[in-house]
């Protein structure tokens, strides 16, 4: 799987040694509703059994959740994609010693020239670190698989964890994590059985820690796992995700 990475609630969270973390901004600040739909993409949907009422709600943002109805050429396998995608941004947290900036997608990606009918979903973190620190991190031991949960947060399928970690500069990290269902590996009553109950995905965070002059040991920087850009958008879409599954899963 090919990734480009990104250096892209509502509540207090205090949590590890590192103290309390806090949300630092509003989710598109700009308001207003943002959706992008490329002039070629309703008619290369409906020819691949999507129905007009479904694309209407497929290609509807909300004033967290923006959407892009695509179709393009890829380039790299020259087929041609019709995808759409949904993306909760710029979720800003800090600890004490760095600020994060996270972002949630999910990718409904329809079965064009042939191509894997599946929905993907990705998680991106950027560390920004305080002055003064330095930092180093490592995957934990579940790092490899990611699991959509319900709301009870049980999972109902364990995924593999596609996951590039790039260490940007002395004091910038970023970490970009995917993971997705796809006609491949579940039915089409399946898959829907798994969108209808699905509350969010819980990708695994990176271990980090950090040094200075003072503390001299390494410090626990770590961020909580984040989930409510996933379980936003699940909980906007599940239900035409349901629908377009029916009438595109083949």
């Amino acid at each position: 799987m090919n990734f480009k990475v990104k250096i892209l609630v509502t509540s207090l969270l205090c949590l590890n040694i590192s103290g309390c973390e806090y949300i630092d901004n509003i989710l598109h600040p700009d308001d207003g509703d943002e959706v992008i739909v490329d002039k070629n993409f309703r008619s290369d949907a409906l020819q691949l059994g999507l129905s007009d009422d479904t694309i209407t709600r497929l290609c509807t943002a909300t004033n967290k959740i923006s959407v892009k109805c695509i179709t393009e050429l890829n380039v790299e396998t020259s087929q041609q994609e019709v995808r759409i995608e949904y993306a909760y941004n710029d979720v800003i947290q800090k600890n004490n010693y760095a600020k994060s900036t996270v972002a949630s997608r999910v990718i409904f990606h329809l079965p064009a020239d042939g191509a894997t009918a599946n929905i993907e979903f990705e998680n991106s973190r950027a560390y920004q670190f305080n002055d003064g620190y330095q930092y180093t991190w490592q995957e934990p031991s579940d790092f490899a698989t990611a699991d959509l949960v319900n709301d009870a947060k049980e999972s109902i399928a364990t995924l593999a964890n596609f996951s590039v970690t790039i260490r940007v500069s002395d004091s910038e990290l970023s970490n970009i994590s995917a993971a997705s269902i796809s006609n491949d590996d579940y039915s089409l009553t399946q898959a829907q059985d798994l969108i209808n109950v699905a509350n969010t995905v819980l990708f695994p965070e990176l271990i980090v820690n950090v040094t200075s002059s003072e503390p001299t040991v390494p410090t626990d920087a770590s961020f909580a796992m984040f989930t409510a850009g996933h379980r936003a958008i699940l909980a906007d879409y599940s239900s035409v995700f349901s629908t377009a599954i029916e009438q595109s899963w083949f």
